[in-house]
């Protein structure tokens, strides 16, 4: 007895196709993680993608939406010396930095990034960046900082001819942004930054040369900006109006703005000097009444410190002013 094949052939070519989709999909059914066509979907680009060399190594920078985080197995970042890009390392989603170290300076690198999904499926380029790194620049030397009335002053020793500067801050001691503080680079060896009062603030310093894309050398020696060592001047024109009822005290404010009040000590025969007050106000009454000399000294308070004392000595009845 022959067996014939049996051999189905469907009337139109459409029908095949629908079929082989609902194998791929249909034999799926009911398992977790089931292809869709949505999975499919091209992954979103990295964009804004900077770079800037320091301490010879690129760093490379880039934006990519948080939300799309889960979508995509890894960030790929390629590297081209020439013509053509290769894949040299693959990042984490959640990256948005990268330094490659494996650079020779003066020679022209271009870097762009491609998210890959979970799929195998890969976004556009992101934009492309070029880059050309020189050697870095020296260290600035001698940083330093004064304390202004208002302000706080660094300085630092000026470099070779031509270099700029950038400047660093954070409140933590050797961690710090890529971000430096000045809004352009320095062609002056000092930068005026305002006071930080509530705690200790650390600055740093770094050389870089006068180019498209910021080329920067190591940085200075960390400066430790600690307000507890802020100590006010002595105070000027320290001055008394004295009745037998009371005596009036004052003084010229001082020029620091970050003076925090003042402190006033009394001194009475046969004993030593002594806090009666602090005000915040350039100006004190006394009100014990003045029946034998004495003296006074008053000092300008700091966030954490009293500067100098100035005294008054010798007040009575016969020296109504001073």
């Amino acid at each position: 007895m022959m067996i014939k094949a049996f051999v189905f052939r469907p009337a139109h070519p459409t029908v095949l196709v629908i079929l082989l989709l609902l194998s791929v999909f249909g034999s799926a059914c009911g398992k977790k993680g089931a292809p869709t066509l949505k999975s499919y979907e091209k992954p979103p680009e990295a964009s804004n993608v900077t770079a800037f060399n320091r301490e010879n190594s690129i760093y490379l920078q880039w934006s990519f939406p948080k939300d799309k985080e889960v979508t995509i197995k890894h960030l790929v970042i390629l590297r081209a010396v020439g013509n053509d890009f290769i894949r040299i390392v693959e990042t984490e989603p959640q990256s948005r930095r990268y330094v490659d170290t494996a650079i020779q300076p003066e020679q022209q690198y271009r870097y762009k990034i491609l998210a890959e999904s979970h799929r195998g499926v890969f976004s556009p380029d992101s934009n492309i960046i070029t880059i050309t790194p020189h050697n870095a620049p020296p260290p600035p030397q001698g940083a330093s900082f004064t304390v202004a009335p208002a302000s706080l002053e660094l300085k630092w020793q000026a470099g070779e001819s031509g270099l700029l500067y950038n400047v660093y801050k954070s409140t933590e001691s050797g961690q710090y942004t890529f971000i430096p503080i000045n809004s352009t680079p320095l062609s002056s060896p000092s930068y005026t930054d305002a006071l930080t009062l509530q705690k200790t603030v650390y600055y740093t310093v770094r050389s870089l040369t006068n180019t498209t894309i910021r080329n920067e050398g190591l940085p200075s020696a960390e400066i430790s900006v600690d307000p507890a060592g802020f100590v006010p001047s002595p105070l000027k024109a320290v001055r008394f109006i004295a009745s037998d009822a009371r005596v009036f005290l004052s003084w010229d404010a001082p020029a620091e703005t970050w003076v925090t009040g003042f402190r006033i000590y009394r001194k009475t025969e046969g004993r030593e000097y002594s806090l009666i007050a602090e005000t915040q106000i350039p100006s004190f009454i006394d009100s014990e009444p003045l029946t034998s000399e004495r003296s006074y000294r008053v000092h300008a308070t700091g966030p954490f410190r009293e500067g100098p004392g100035v005294e008054i000595r010798g007040v009575r009845l016969e020296a109504t002013e001073k």
